[in-house]
């Protein structure tokens, strides 16, 4: 049975250890557009490592109305590690909510790992305030329910709870901007074969799909200076 780097969903409360579940997008949470987002290390690493992350996030650069700018060690907006023991990341602004000294999105998966970049584009998408595909009304997935509890006890240890927020439920924030729903998004969970019924599944995607392009482009639109000129 594949075991797949599932990314666990949380509530807001941080304080508490949980955070915040996702829908698609929650514009509340979206950064101010047209504006710098700061990123840093929260580890010193080899150069290459750290080029190679940052290669890996700018992909998301020409698709938002937003500079990504990487500041000194931990003194950034979004504060990255690499040594996590489960991938996950705050929801756009959220991470505005996390102490200085804390991580804002953390990764577990190896640097060696062929899942890396698409994990570490993933979470950065969460980074800037995009969320869970498969969550869209519009998904319509014919989960196997038993099949999804034993497997999420089984491989990742979640409880009834946990995978009822994480697989099925539908939590709108208070301000949600779906889109439309995209089986191929870079943000959309793996479904395997054996957890649905029927021949359903969905692969685990490996890059920014064009909607996910289309997404980041309507949540972070491009600004015309000229017509603002008088």
């Amino acid at each position: 049975m594949h075991h797949y780097p599932f990314v666990k969903m949380r509530s807001r409360n941080f304080t508490s250890g949980e955070r915040h579940k996702r829908a698609i997008a929650c514009s509340n949470r979206l950064w101010s557009n047209a504006s710098t987002v700061t990123f840093s290390f929260m580890e010193d690493l080899p150069d290459e490592v750290a080029y190679r992350v940052e290669r890996i996030i700018r992909q998301w650069e020409p698709v938002v109305s937003l500079t990504f700018e990487q500041v000194e060690q931990g003194q950034g907006q979004i504060r990255i590690t690499l040594n996590g023991d489960e991938n996950w990341s705050a929801i756009g602004t959220e991470a505005l909510d996390l102490g200085p000294e804390e991580p804002t999105l953390v990764i577990q998966t190896a640097l060696q790992d062929p899942q890396f970049e698409a994990t570490l584009l993933h979470e950065f998408g969460h980074a800037l305030g995009f969320h869970h595909a498969h969550l869209h009304p519009d998904a319509n997935i014919p989960w196997n329910m038993e099949a999804v509890y034993m497997y999420f006890k089984e491989t990742q240890g979640w409880n009834d709870d946990e995978i009822e927020m994480n697989i099925f439920r539908i939590n709108n924030c208070e301000s949600t901007f779906k889109g439309e729903y995209d089986s191929l998004s870079i943000m959309h969970y793996p479904v395997p074969n054996f957890l649905t019924h029927g021949n359903f599944e969905i692969a685990f995607n490996m890059k920014l799909s064009e909607r996910d392009k289309r997404l980041a482009r309507q949540s972070y639109p491009a600004i015309d200076y000229r017509a603002q000129i008088i």
